[in-house]
């Protein structure tokens, strides 16, 4: 059964089961008022004895009716009347068996008139006896068939079943008409993830319903998940493409290098230990480079293991790892305590590339200089800045401006960067000119060292 069937049949059962309740309600209090109209017509009836006795002697004196006794039943409307004149003895005979103490005691007006419920001829009948009205020791006792509203009650019964059944058919029509509305997106939904999954296609669309319900949401959400999916697997295209590129390279280089030493004299050709110098940078190159792509994959993908640190701390030993690696390298530092809440050896690894980067910008006359404070580590160096047509772009993966195409990399360390300010929830910034840049790392600040060290002191 489709969704839009189900919520329409839902509805219907739920009107359906509304309007059963209130049509039993409406049905047996209108069966209570026929029982109580009845009763009242019986009273009413019995109230007129005098009127009826009288109505019955002017017929027989005019002879319009033949001489019958005035104890016999008289038929006014759907009520019998039976009279009992003057004192009335126990053993009279009456429709419904003969007369007890208990009458005799109503006709004296020693005990309340009542109803009862008797049968007569095989029927049903509801029965009152009261005493006659002002006639002392007299009897009235009128009778009504139990039967004989079936018919209105039985006639109220099928109108309140057909309006039920007519509301829960109305309900249903109504509720397909309108769910086929309210559905229609996520019916839109399921045609597009289907023709998805069919042909791989991440550039379908939902129209927008333009609606912020919960339909409306899962449209938009649908289309923000196949736009992310679709970036997501150009980006995977791009680095595969660019990865492959970057790769061919030295791979290259290196098979040539190494087919001149087999093609040779091998190790004895003077030239040998050149060509396996350059064998081995090369193979350096390609180990730094699937060590770049992993990191860049991890920092943008994995959730970072994070801990309280000292800023200034893990740019110190970055720097120190630098100088025993570039021992002419000039870096001034000027670190202020601080400290934040990051994956230590992604910032660590993010703060050498700014550092190393900045190195291969600036004179060897020059010095770089890196300041750390207030959960901010900046870098400056005294190159030639940065073109505005390569801004937009340095931290794009594989990104080269060309004036660097002819540096060593393969222009993932300032994606790098990106990526672990991205996943420790900071922000890198840079700021250029015709005599340097300067890269700004950020993250948020908890609290100075001296605030910490003061608390520790109280």
């Amino acid at each position: 059964m489709t969704l839009r069937n189900r919520v329409s049949v839902a509805a219907a059962v739920g009107v359906l089961i509304v309007v059963a309740a209130v049509s039993s309600v409406l049905y047996f209090s209108y069966a209570a008022s026929l029982h109580s109209r009845v009763d009242a017509t019986l009273v009413d009836a019995a109230q007129q004895a005098s009127a009826i006795a009288s109505r019955i002697q002017q017929s027989v004196t005019s002879g319009r009716e033949p001489k019958s006794d005035i104890g016999e039943p008289v038929t006014v409307g759907s009520v019998a009347v039976q009279l009992f004149p003057g004192v009335v003895t126990a053993g009279q005979p009456t429709l419904f068996g003969p007369l007890d103490s208990r009458d005799i005691a109503v006709a004296e007006q020693a005990q309340p008139a009542y109803f009862a419920d008797a049968r007569h001829d095989g029927r049903h009948f509801r029965v009152y006896t009261a005493a006659w009205p002002g006639n002392s020791g007299g009897l009235v006792r009128t009778s009504r068939a139990a039967d004989a509203d079936d018919g209105a009650l039985r006639n109220a019964a099928l109108l309140l079943a057909g309006l039920t059944v007519a509301a829960a058919g109305i309900t249903y029509g109504a509720a397909r008409l309108t769910a086929g509305r309210i559905l229609r997106p996520i019916a839109e939904l399921t045609a597009a993830a289907e023709h998805v999954a069919q042909t791989g296609d991440l550039t379908a669309r939902l129209r927008s319903t333009g609606t912020s319900d919960e339909v409306g949401r899962l449209a938009s959400s649908f289309d923000t998940m196949l736009a992310a999916l679709y970036e997501s697997l150009t980006a995977q295209r791009q680095l595969v493409a660019d990865a492959s590129h970057e790769l061919r390279t030295p791979l290259t280089s290196l098979t040539t290098n190494l087919d001149l030493l087999e093609d040779g004299a091998g190790l004895a050709d003077p030239q040998a230990p050149a060509l396996v110098r350059t064998a081995r940078e090369q193979a350096g190159e390609l180990d730094q480079l699937i060590t770049d792509l992993l990191d860049l994959a991890r920092y943008h993908e994995s959730t970072p293991h994070r801990e309280t640190v000292y800023l200034d701390l893990l740019t110190d030993q970055a720097v120190r790892r630098l100088r025993q690696r570039v021992p002419h390298a000039a870096i001034d530092t000027e670190l202020h305590p601080c400290l934040v809440h990051v994956d230590p050896a992604a910032v660590e690894h993010a703060v050498s590339n700014l550092v190393g980067n900045a190195l291969k910008w600036t004179p060897p006359d020059a010095a770089v200089r890196v300041i750390v404070e207030n959960g901010r580590m900046s870098v400056t160096d005294h190159g030639p800045g940065i073109a505005d047509e390569d801004l937009p772009h340095i931290f794009e993966r594989f990104y080269r401006a060309p004036a660097a195409r002819g540096m060593p990399g393969a222009g993932l360390g300032l994606a790098i960067v990106g990526g672990v300010a991205q996943a420790n929830n900071g922000t890198v910034a840079v700021q250029t000119g015709p005599h340097g840049s300067t890269f700004t790392l950020a993250f948020p600040s908890l609290r100075s060292a001296v605030e910490v060290s003061t608390g520790q002191e109280e």
